[in-house]
């Protein structure tokens, strides 16, 4: 999804010292950009890992549907299938190591684009698996 971002413009006027902002890399960083931001831990997890496969199938133009496991009482995991594009390994490393950076944010036809959702459930969980084929 194609962000509206408005360019701010700022005057500094005198002769006054600026400086950009930048995020300290930090586990309260990571706490707050992974769990704090979710009100609903579990719901985030399922519809943003969800919107991330049905974003790989538009990329791959396949219309079929993927593959959704919900927790049971016998089976209690969570698990998504998708049959899109996949990930590299190269990708796979720098998608699920840096907050914010995305690779469909050039285009509206993608649900996703904050470069957040993927890493959402570490809100709930201290690892998890990600599969590409």
């Amino acid at each position: 999804m194609i962000l509206l971002e408005e360019p701010k413009n700022v005057v500094v006027s005198g002769n006054f010292q600026t400086k950009a902002f930048s995020i300290l890399a930090s586990s309260k960083a990571f706490d707050i950009l992974s769990s704090r931001i979710y009100t609903h831990k579990a719901r985030a997890i399922i519809r943003e890992i969800s919107c991330n496969a049905f974003d790989s199938h538009v990329e791959a133009k396949n219309p079929n549907p993927f593959y959704v496991h919900l927790p049971t009482y016998l089976e209690p995991w969570f698990a998504v299938r998708d049959y899109g594009t996949g990930i590299s390994p190269e990708n796979m490393m720098s998608l699920y190591s840096e907050f914010f950076r995305s690779t469909r944010n050039k285009s509206n036809d993608f649900v996703g684009s904050l470069g957040i959702g993927r890493v959402s459930p570490f809100c709930l969980v201290d690892s998890f698996t990600v599969k590409s084929w």
